[in-house]
């Protein structure tokens, strides 16, 4: 899946990454019942949310044409966005999150790359802090990281900022390109 000539999923070397971003705070959490994901992409992520016992993935998707594009993955997604638990969203995540009163357990990020033009503003302490604005008690954010084509003291300032916001951060690197933070106050 390619947005203006940028890969931003496939079912090769990120399948592991797209998978471990919902598995490990859906692990980690005490009894995750609601979950945002901000980002369709293939749908691999929310396909792997609902692996679990939730109740409800709410998924914000900017791109009507990635949804489209989402459904040349339904054998590695499971269907996913037929699952009567995933609410689509069209729309853009961070005005999803600032416009909604709804609290989640599990946040899930997994915009494209921060340097695409539009991205960034998902990687600051702003956004960061209204993820978790919408955190229930004991609510993880879970956050993936493309840390390559950056320079190493852009990946430090975006990880010094998301630690400044979570009290509990954990850093995972699923493959050589990918990281993902999770976050949590408990």
């Amino acid at each position: 899946l390619a947005v203006d000539g940028k890969t931003d999923a496939s079912n090769r070397g990120d399948m592991l990454t797209q998978k471990l971003i919902a598995h490990l705070p859906l692990l980690l959490h005490e009894n995750p019942r609601d979950v945002a994901i901000v980002g369709l992409g293939s749908g691999v992520t929310v396909g792997s949310a609902l692996r679990h016992p939730i109740r409800r993935a709410d998924v914000i998707e900017l791109s009507r044409e990635v949804v489209e594009a989402s459904q040349h993955f339904v054998s590695e997604n499971h269907d996913a966005l037929r699952d009567p638990r995933t609410h689509l969203i069209v729309g853009d995540g961070r005005s999803h999150l600032v416009l909604s009163s709804r609290q989640y357990d599990v946040v899930i990020s997994e915009p494209s790359n921060p340097w695409i033009s539009g991205v960034a503003n998902l990687f600051t302490r702003e956004f960061f802090e209204l993820a978790k604005s919408r955190l229930t008690d004991g609510g993880i954010l879970s956050q993936w990281i493309h840390c390559y084509n950056m320079a190493p003291e852009d990946l430090r300032g975006i990880i010094r900022t998301y630690q400044s916001v979570f009290a509990n951060v954990s850093l995972w690197m699923p493959t050589r390109g990918d990281l993902i933070l999770i976050g949590s106050d408990k």
